[in-house]
């Protein structure tokens, strides 16, 4: 269950911008470690494009970064509508043509495609407000919003459900898109070993 204390939303009249402040250093060979208030993190690329692959890549941490801001929208909305959930797991793939960034076809650098699972661990069973959630959620997650102003094809499915195993959402995600599930993949894996 959700517990701890989040900020009260204001209706106060006219902007509240927020500024997000980011530096990145050149390490060299691809790789940026990049600060951002008290953290830092590096973001690197595979060697096959002349990376050292010591850390995932810029659009790695945008797909994972979409992740975190719906956990955080799902929590902030979820407790402003007093639903309780007990766990939450988010899986994505996004599809992007190479060919943008390499220079060589007069495609989109960026994601064409986005998939994103989200599963709720929730006795919660009531539609209505099921579909509320959803619908809050994907008026107010900043990160939804971007990668749906980009144009990017974003296809969300909802899981709702009194036990949400590990890994399910990363499973659907698969299936749904063609992919083997990761548990028959290792289960294949081992079988030939």
């Amino acid at each position: 269950m959700i517990s701890a204390a989040l900020p009260t939303v204001t209706t106060a009249v006219g902007p509240h911008d927020k500024r997000i402040r980011a530096k990145g250093t050149w390490q060299g060979l691809m790789r940026t470690t990049v600060e951002i208030r008290d953290f830092s993190f590096d973001i690197d690329e595979p060697v096959a494009v002349g990376g050292t692959n010591s850390a995932p890549t810029p659009m790695e941490f945008i797909a994972g970064a979409l992740n975190g801001c719906v956990s955080v929208v799902v929590e902030q909305v979820a407790k402003e509508l007093q639903i309780g959930f007990t766990a939450l797991e988010t899986y994505s793939i996004a599809t992007q043509d190479t060919r943008g960034f390499a220079g060589t076809a007069e495609v989109s650098p960026f994601f064409h495609s986005y998939r994103l699972e989200i599963h709720v661990e929730t006795l919660l069973d009531d539609p209505a407000a099921q579909q509320e959630l959803t619908k809050q959620v994907h008026r107010r997650c900043p990160a939804i919003n971007l990668v749906k102003s980009a144009g990017v094809n974003l296809d969300i499915n909802w899981v709702f459900a009194a036990q949400v195993v590990p890994g399910s959402a990363e499973n659907a995600c698969n299936i749904a898109l063609g992919y083997t599930p990761r548990a028959a993949a290792s289960v294949a894996a081992g079988a030939s070993a």
